[in-house]
């Protein structure tokens, strides 16, 4: 009996984080990097959840959260970097997704 409880339970965990991919806590990480050689210039980890899917907003709206964070990072400077330097966002959501923007932001 406690056998079959505990292949219920591992089999639940299996099915609600999809086969384990990202993992059973998916974190949505966000980076500006230069738009030439990917150099990171600063990142992020914007949210995470356990035991979500792909479609939960955490994870659904990591490259719209991305791009905004890397614009308000050019915006204001970024950082100790050189002013005029190029960055793009690239933000990964877990298992749900990659991506690389296409849109190049100056630094102030």
């Amino acid at each position: 009996m406690k056998y079959i409880v505990l292949i219920t339970i591992l089999f639940a965990i299996f099915i609600q984080t999809q086969g384990f991919l990202g993992g059973i806590r998916r974190k949505c990480e966000c980076k500006a990097v230069s738009d030439t050689v990917h150099f990171p210039f600063h990142t992020w980890k914007i949210s995470s959840c356990m035991f979500c899917s792909c479609n939960d907003p955490a994870m659904a709206n990591c490259e719209n959260a991305c791009r905004d964070m890397v614009k308000n990072y050019a915006a204001t400077g970024c950082g100790k970097t050189i002013s005029g330097s190029k960055t793009v966002y690239k933000s990964d959501a877990g298992g749900c997704g990659k991506a690389v923007g296409k849109e190049v932001y100056r630094c102030a």
